[in-house]
């Protein structure tokens, strides 16, 4: 026993300084559940007005600059912007690769069991995408329920499949995408019949379509007492970082609705109206 000790006590001291070492050399996002400090990781999805690249390619839209400005009043500069598919977001940051969310993702109660959110930063209706002059007359995420000839683009993982399954809407009618760009070819191509999107995504995408496409109007979103039912977006956290998060609502609730903010997201055409409530989702 005497030699079996030291042994022993020899063998751990090497495990636990392995480890030790490991801890050190383990590359940002390798297992990282919860923020230390220095570099911010923060993911986003392309969804243009929520989230994109512009021309130079600096990343902005409604949700990363509003993050910027808090992020900032908090003395965090050291951020890096990691773009990733929409359905990966909540994934890639229980798995230590991102920190935060800022994508205009909406706060469910299905994704607010996995991850925590902010405050709102904005609230809006949804749309629908069709080609030009809605050759099937949509006006409603109801159509694909009720009509077997119609198909819809959805992007993976977002609210918009879940409404529309939720209403019945058979999987072989639903074509899902990874972004709306993929969602606004299939469209075009006749491969969907529309893309189903937030209400300022559709109407910016019509714009930008060169006359291929337009929103669907008149359009009924979908209800809920009989009041269109409205998502309010949020930055999302791990659940480990609740002490980020409550910092960050800490400026929200100072910047939400105060002259800058309503500067800052009348540039991406949301307005007064898009306001949330004061209360966390």
């Amino acid at each position: 026993m005497k030699r079996v000790l030291p042994a022993s006590l020899a063998a751990l001291a090497i495990v636990g300084l392995l480890a030790a070492l490991a801890a050190i050399f383990t590359a940002p996002g390798e297992g990282q559940k919860s923020w230390r400090g220095g570099t911010l990781r923060v993911g986003y999805a392309e969804e243009y007005p929520f989230a994109f690249r512009d021309g130079p390619g600096r990343v902005t839209g409604e949700a990363p600059e509003t993050a910027r400005i808090v992020l900032e009043n908090l003395g965090i500069t050291d951020v890096q912007w990691v773009l990733a598919d929409f359905s990966s977001l909540i994934s890639r940051l229980e798995e230590g690769d991102i920190d935060m969310i800022a994508a205009g993702m909406f706060a469910t109660p299905e994704r607010a069991r996995r991850i925590d959110f902010s405050l709102p930063t904005v609230q809006v209706g949804q749309g629908l995408l069709v080609r030009a002059g809605n050759p099937k007359g949509l006006s409603s995420y109801d159509d694909p329920a009720r009509r077997p000839d119609v198909t819809l683009a959805v992007l993976a993982g977002s609210v918009e499949q879940d409404y529309l399954k939720g209403l019945g809407v058979p999987e072989a009618q639903l074509f899902v995408v990874p972004d709306p760009a993929t969602g606004v070819a299939a469209v075009t191509a006749g491969r969907a019949d529309g893309l189903a999107l937030t209400a300022p995504t559709v109407n910016l995408l019509a714009r930008d379509s060169d006359g291929q496409c337009q929103a669907a109007d008149p359009f009924t979103g979908p209800l809920t007492d009989g009041r269109e039912r409205k998502g309010q977006s949020a930055f999302g956290f791990r659940k480990a970082d609740a002490a980020l998060r409550e910092r960050i609502n800490g400026e929200l609730r100072q910047f939400i609705g105060s002259p800058r903010h309503l500067e800052l997201i009348g540039a991406f055409g949301f307005t007064a109206k898009d306001l949330p409530g004061a209360t966390a989702p």
